[in-house]
């Protein structure tokens, strides 16, 4: 069986795709960060076999179950610490929740938090891999 010959470079153009469009442009292709696609990156688009195509959906499928995961890590999270901010008094802080915490729950912190707090968190995964670094008890927004 002959092998399929991929093109890493048009599957990950075609996954950065923006599918829900631009108002001023709608002809124009978008990534997902707002760039409009160069004309470069569009004549290449347009090359995209069957094949790598079904790849560009696979990684967006994959992404999305990763970003699904993330927002679960985030909500376990929130729910960890305001569990133990209802045992504190108001204008509590987290490191006031962490000081108080199990030990159990205190690993869990540990090794959620710098999941939640990083800006990116896909960045975050593919620079650190599963490190457990210990962070403060700030998070950002």
């Amino acid at each position: 069986m002959p092998q399929t010959h991929f093109r890493p470079d048009v599957v990950a153009l075609f996954a950065d795709v923006d599918w829900h469009g631009h108002l001023d442009d709608p002809q124009r292709a978008y990534h997902r960060d707002g760039r409009p696609f160069t004309l470069a990156e569009q004549r290449l688009l347009v090359t995209i076999t069957p094949e790598e195509k079904a790849a560009g959906h696979q990684q967006i499928r994959r992404e999305n179950e990763w970003l699904d995961e993330v927002d679960a890590m985030r909500d376990d999270f929130v729910a960890l610490i305001r569990k133990y901010f209802d045992q504190l008094p108001k204008g509590s802080v987290v490191a006031d929740a962490i000081s108080i915490m199990t030990d159990e729950d205190y690993a869990e912190y540990e090794r959620l938090v710098p999941i939640v707090t990083a800006q990116d968190t896909l960045e975050y995964r593919a620079t650190h891999g599963n490190s457990s670094e210990h962070l403060t008890g700030h998070t950002e927004d």
